[in-house]
């Protein structure tokens, strides 16, 4: 023992320019005592700050040192994953370390990976093909394995000889919801327990955290959820801006805030009015944010908890402010004279008096709007609670710096977060935590899975929704964004473009006969399918810019964006809508071929390329349904081959996709319809169809995703060509 730990020291210096301090060498003493003794299943508790992050590191180097077979690494969430990875163990044990939280299985199957860190649900599901290689599990926060199905599935699959546990505190209830298969297997944990009284025994040398960071979801009630759905999804009339503001403020900062806003913007004429909006507003009910710090103060025990007192709470709002100060007083119980609202209101006298009164104990909570992120200094604070997360990394210190003071009297501080599931504040935690963990702050207890709790996930939720009512997986993009499904959006666009005076102006300049609609409908057929021409006029680009954002006024254009890249969800092409384009295109090349005398018509020129039009011919559907979508349009283009398969022989029909160029910088794709026949005369047709936010980082997954686009493609050329026919034959 005394030789590996000297050479793992000599190891961190060399490397990180530090070594392990007395006390974790005390607890690495304790742990090979315990396997020593016959333990199979030790779980070592030390606070938050405490370096368990090298008592693991040393455990996974002493196992490689004396049996030279694998560890297996498991932490709960792939945020943690990350951060080990990056900060310490790559760093020490560089090539033979390997991490894995995608669902793949390339790290485990790969030998020479002797340690692999990984998430429970994917080590589980490659445990298959792992079975008898990992000597040893280390479990990181292992409190989640005492009653996690993943964990125990995994530990009884595996049968490792040992297991180590650390965590910060395994509560004695806890202990007994261990799975009774992992005792059998593994025999009764060995506890060893460390506080902060102990270790400092052990070494005085011993530092905790600046703060433990917490987070606590705020959840929307049915009329909360209901406005925001409409916000999110653009089913509300207004000025795009205006939709997303409010959105924004729903979230963040509650119903109270959201009113105040609504009723301006309604005043403005910068929304339309909803019955939604009436009830929520009429409501009695506190808002979720103001729900979810009633609960933070109550498990913090805030009122009887003098050691955390005075309280700071944050929001940017001086209405949820005061809405927060309401409902402390009112569901806590804590004296209105004890719960104070820091505003720019107050005079710089009233604020210094406020100080005052908090630093000699006259205050128990301070709800403070953004005065207080650098008006505020009160090293007494011990618990500080963010309502909502400031996106300016500048606030986010200057708030942190309310609670992390250098002339604190205590050591050890609590941060909590409030954050509302299946929004973008959820997109914004990552970068928070990153924040904190480089000030010191131990986010450890911050487990949470970006996949069920981002805005992604909302995007699955709408889909599951509309699916029971559509009965169908893919759903229109205006079904959830319009509510309604277009019959024509081809008239839909032109309807908008009529409504901008500079559009028809611009026509009229050009010589066009913007008094019919044949000519119109013709002209801006041309505008959508021919970017070289017509786009390039000013007026003209600003229409079809305007038309973008009423297209994608909402939020959940620019989430199903990153959903759509992330292979959360896919989409097609409405076969029997872009067809529309196809079957008016190869018309018009007849008709010219006819008109002229000629033998041969072609155009390779033809193009569908502007991400907000294409949307309104998208089906999106969850990526688990990729098999069965892709199944049921390979069906429709072998109808459509049977269907034209004396056509094909007698008048050389072919029809083929062309992939086209793919841009990694945008991640987009360009492929083409090329479709040659002949009826009479020889017509051509290229028709491109771009697609949007297609990652080709997994190459199996990028094929799949290639095959459906080809076979999409491929069922709107076959069935343009039907629709052409129909035409050709009248």
């Amino acid at each position: 023992m005394n030789a590996i730990l000297n050479e793992f020291n000599t190891t961190l210096i060399e490397k990180f320019d530090f070594s392990l301090r007395p006390y974790q060498e005390y607890v690495i003493r304790n742990i090979a005592d315990s396997i020593v003794q016959g333990n199979r299943f030790v779980v070592v508790s030390m606070p938050t700050g405490s370096g368990k992050t090298l008592i693991e590191i040393f455990t996974a180097y002493y196992n490689l040192k004396t049996t030279n077979s694998r560890v297996l690494v498991l932490e709960p969430t792939r945020f943690l994953c990350d951060q080990m990875y990056s900060k310490l163990w790559s760093k020490l044990f560089d090539n033979i370390i390997g991490k894995e939280y995608e669902g793949n299985c390339h790290s485990f199957l790969d030998a020479n990976k002797k340690i692999v860190i990984s998430t429970p649900q994917t080590a589980l599901k490659c445990a298959s093909t792992i079975k008898g290689e990992f000597n040893a599990v280390i479990i990181d926060e292992i409190h989640h394995a005492f009653g996690g199905k993943y964990y125990s599935e995994l530990l009884v699959e595996l049968n490792p000889n040992f297991v180590f546990g650390f965590t910060a505190l395994l509560p004695s209830k806890k202990r007994y919801s261990l799975d009774f298969r992992v005792q059998s297997l593994l025999g009764e944990p060995t506890i060893l327990n460390y506080d902060f009284k102990k270790l400092s025994e052990i070494d005085s040398s011993f530092q905790p955290p600046k703060a433990i960071a917490d987070l606590f979801d705020a959840e929307m009630d049915e009329i909360e959820e209901n406005v925001y759905e409409k916000l999110f999804c653009g089913t509300i009339d207004g000025d795009p801006r205006t939709i997303k503001f409010l959105e924004n403020t729903l979230v963040r900062y509650g119903k109270r805030a959201f009113c105040e806003s609504l009723k301006r913007a309604i005043a403005k004429n910068k929304i339309s009015d909803d019955p939604e909006f009436t009830r929520l507003c009429n409501s009695n009910k506190p808002s979720h944010k103001a729900r979810i710090l009633s609960e933070i103060l109550s498990v913090y025990d805030v009122k009887n908890n003098d050691e955390l007192k005075p309280v700071i709470v944050f929001t940017s709002r001086k209405a949820t402010a005061y809405e927060f100060k309401e409902v402390i007083v009112s569901s806590i119980g804590l004296s209105s004279h004890k719960v104070e609202v820091l505003t720019s209101d107050m005079s710089k006298e009233e604020r210094l008096d406020l100080m005052r009164r908090a630093r000699e104990g006259h205050i128990d909570v301070i709800i403070s709007t953004l005065v207080g992120e650098e008006g505020v200094d009160i090293p007494e604070a011990g618990l500080l609670i963010m309502s909502d997360t400031p996106r300016s990394p500048l606030r986010f210190y200057q708030r942190l710096g309310r609670l992390i003071r250098l002339a604190s009297p205590r050591k050890v501080k609590y941060l909590v977060i409030s954050l509302t599931p299946k929004t973008r504040e959820y997109g914004d935690l990552d970068e928070a935590l990153w924040n904190l963990y480089g000030e010191g702050v131990d986010v450890s207890y911050i487990i949470y899975n970006l996949d069920e709790k981002g805005p992604e996930s909302r995007i699955l939720d709408i889909l599951d929704k509309f699916s029971n009512i559509y009965n169908d997986v893919a759903i229109p993009f205006t079904l959830i964004t319009q509510g309604r499904e277009l019959s024509n959006p081809i008239n839909y666009l032109l309807n908008l473009a009529k409504n901008d005076k500079r559009f028809l102006e611009a026509l009229k300049n050009m010589g066009f006969n913007v008094e019919s609609d044949e000519e119109l409908s013709r002209i801006f057929f041309i505008t959508l399918t021919f970017p070289f021409w017509l786009r390039c006029h000013d007026d003209i680009k600003n229409t079809l810019n305007q038309i973008d954002k009423i297209i994608s006024r909402s939020s959940f254009s620019k989430v199903l964006d990153k959903s759509i890249k992330e292979n959360h969800v896919f989409y097609i092409y409405d076969v029997e809508k872009l067809s529309d384009f196809i079957a008016e295109e190869l018309k018009r090349l007849y008709d010219y071929c006819k008109s002229e005398g000629e033998n041969y018509c072609e155009n390779v020129f033809f193009r569908l390329d502007r991400k907000s039009i294409l949307r309104l011919f998208m089906r999106i559907f969850p990526f688990k349904q990729f098999e069965g979508v892709k199944k049921r349009i390979n069906d429709q283009v072998d109808t459509f081959e049977e269907t034209l398969k004396n056509f094909k022989e007698t008048n050389n029909l072919r029809i083929y996709v062309d992939y086209g160029r793919y841009n990694d910088r945008n991640k987009s794709l360009f492929p083409k319809i090329i479709i040659s026949v002949s009826v009479g005369v020889w017509i051509r047709l290229e028709v491109q169809i771009n697609h949007y936010n297609i990652s080709n980082e997994n190459k199996d997954t990028y094929e799949k995703i290639l095959e459906l686009i080809e076979l999409n493609l491929l069922a709107i050329g076959y069935r343009g060509v039907e629709k052409f026919l129909e035409l050709y034959e009248e």
